[in-house]
Order: C-alpha cells, then sequence, then structure tokens
C-alpha cells in the first residue's frame, strides 16, 4: 500500500500533473531567484513583469519604460538592444545607467510569443568591477608606452653621442674602437626592435584592408643596392605592424643570410594570401630551423633572434601563420598566410 501511494505521489508531481497555478508559482520563484536583473518589457518597451532584484535595485518599475529607468529620456536610444533585436541583429548591449544606479550593465534581449502577444525578456549583468578594471588596464598600457617612447628616445639619443664620441676618439687599438662601434649599433638595432615589439603585442585594434604590393613597394625603399621582384598581389587584413613583418624578414635576409636578391611570390585561394619572401643568400642550417622564431633565440650568441619572434606573434594576432623552408640551391624562403578581405 506504501508503495502504491509513493508511486502516486510521484506521478503527482510530474509536470503534465501540475496544474496553472502551480507551474506560474515555480516559474516565477525561479525567476526571482535568478542572480541576475530579470525584467519582462512589452513591444512599446513598457515594462510588465520584474525579479526582486530588479526591485531591490530600482524599486516597482513595473508600467514604466525601460529606457526611462536607467537612461531619463523620452525615447530608446540608439544602443538599445531591443530594437537591436527587432531589426535582425543580436539582442545585446553594453550601457551605462546614467539615471539610477551609476554603473554599467551588459544586456542581452530575446523574444517570446505568447499567442498574439509578443514580450521581449530583457536580462541585465552588472559588469561596472570588469569595466573599470579593463579602463585602468587601457590607461596602464598607455602610460607604459609613453615611458617607453620616452626611454627609446632618450637613450637613442645618448647612444648617438657615445657613437660620434668613439668615431672621433684617436687610439692605436683600431679593433677595440670598431667592436664598441659594433656594440653601440647592436643596442640601437635591440631599440628598434622593441619599438617593433611593442607595437606587435600592443596593437589590438579593428584590422584593415592592405594591398600588399604598395606595403613591400614602401618597404623596398629601405635597402637600397638590394634587387627585388614582385610576382602577384592581393589584399589582406591587418594593421601597421605589417609594414614591421617585412621589413624584419628582409632585413634578416639582408643583414644575416648576405643576399642582394629576394623574389616574392604571392598566390591567393579563397581566404587566405599565401606571400613567399625568397633570397639566395646563406640560408639558416636545418637544425636551428624549429627555434628561430622562439623568443630570444640566438645563433651561436651572433645575434638576439626577437626579430622573427615579433614577426611570428605579429601574424598570428591577423589569424595567419608563418614557416620557412630552403631555397634551392641556396637562401631561405619564407611563407606567410594572410587572411584576406
Amino acid at each position: 500500500m506504501l508503495i502504491k501511494n509513493k508511486a502516486i505521489q510521484e506521478k503527482n508531481m510530474t509536470e503534465e500533473n501540475l496544474g496553472n497555478i502551480e507551474k506560474n508559482r515555480i516559474l516565477e520563484e525561479v525567476f526571482n531567484q535568478m542572480d541576475i536583473y530579470g525584467m519582462v518589457i512589452d513591444d512599446t518597451n513598457t515594462i510588465v513583469m520584474i525579479n526582486e532584484k530588479v526591485k531591490d535595485s530600482f524599486g516597482d518599475v513595473r508600467g514604466k519604460k525601460c529606457y526611462e529607468i536607467h537612461h531619463n529620456t523620452s525615447s530608446p536610444p540608439n544602443f538599445c538592444a531591443m530594437n537591436h533585436l527587432k531589426n535582425g541583429l543580436p539582442g545585446e548591449e553594453l550601457f551605462f545607467d546614467d539615471a539610477v544606479t551609476k554603473k554599467w550593465y551588459e544586456v542581452k534581449v530575446s523574444k517570446i510569443v505568447l499567442e498574439d502577444k509578443i514580450l521581449y525578456v530583457h536580462l541585465m549583468t552588472d559588469v561596472s568591477e570588469i569595466n573599470l578594471k579593463e579602463q585602468k588596464i587601457v590607461e596602464l598600457n598607455h602610460a607604459l608606452r609613453l615611458l617607453n617612447k620616452i626611454l627609446r628616445h632618450d637613450i637613442l639619443n645618448y647612444i648617438a653621442v657615445v657613437s660620434m664620441s668613439t668615431e672621433l676618439m684617436k687610439t692605436e687599438d683600431v679593433e677595440l674602437k670598431q667592436k664598441a662601434l659594433r656594440s653601440l649599433n647592436k643596442s640601437v638595432e635591440l631599440i628598434n626592435k622593441m619599438r617593433d615589439l611593442e607595437s606587435a603585442i600592443s596593437s589590438g585594434g579593428e584590422l584593415k584592408n592592405y594591398d600588399l604590393k604598395e606595403v613591400l613597394n614602401q618597404v623596398f625603399l629601405n635597402f637600397i643596392g638590394i634587387n627585388f621582384n614582385i610576382l602577384g598581389n592581393s589584399t589582406v587584413k591587418a594593421d601597421e605592424a605589417l609594414f614591421s613583418v617585412f621589413n624584419n624578414l628582409i632585413n634578416n635576409a639582408v643583414i644575416h643570410g648576405k643576399t642582394n636578391k629576394i623574389d616574392i611570390k604571392i598566390e591567393n585561394d579563397e581566404s587566405f594570401a599565401t606571400v613567399r619572401i625568397i633570397d639566395y643568400g646563406e640560408g639558416i642550417p636545418q637544425d636551428l630551423k624549429d627555434n628561430v622564431f622562439d623568443e630570444g633565440f640566438s645563433n651561436s650568441g651572433k645575434r638576439m633572434g626577437l626579430g622573427l619572434y615579433i614577426v611570428k606573434k605579429t601574424i598570428e594576432r591577423y589569424g595567419g601563420e608563418i614557416s620557412i623552408e630552403n631555397t634551392k640551391p641556396c637562401g631561405t624562403t619564407f611563407i606567410l598566410k594572410l587572411k584576406m578581405d
């Protein structure tokens, strides 16, 4: 008998056996216990239902327009999530409640249809703390870039003075003098690479369209006496650091590969442009090819591998990739895959 009664009780607790009143109470309780600001709004932006979290922060705002509550305006703002949804866009927005709480909120709106009535579920999350932290990070990055720029400028000025003084120095030890000058030149090169690295890691804005042939022709102006040849062209998604990418690769081929000729071949498929930068210099030893893009890589202590590390990180930020292979009969070929427009 007890077993039978238990089975009946379990049956009575299924959704099919719940009455409309019970269902409504359960849904209302779930709505009120949500740790998020929940509202139901009609097609005229009038608030018809709220949960306890909204009531605690904004009061009983039923019957009022949502934009009157949060923005103290007579019409919805142009970033209104409901309007986005009505226009076929994602019903999302990030806004500052300048009328009541003075906080930032992330909003997601979805549409529900009940017979002949259209309603909107309006869910808000307080993201003020996250937004404040992001603003502080932006401000800190800006300050660090400014300090770095000032530091580079001042150090380069000091190096220029030391270099000029060394050139004018009268000494019989010519080798020592040349060693000092080489060290100063390496210092200048390292400072410039740090500038490129800053550009590579701090630039995170919207990518734009760049004509590869135009970019390459501008970079070629930095290399007098080198024979360049370009076959093909493409438009790719990148930012200003793309100039640094090609400048680093070509400089690597000229200075370290000792090439006097560079061919560039550009081929396109449906999504990517493949750029081959082919030099005919000394090449890179096979046992070093897997490490040339590593941060701080050096070849027998001759040079820092910061330039190629910058190139790899920049290309990856564009959603592309870079690899390396031998040029026959000698030299090195860098292969870049860049997203097209």
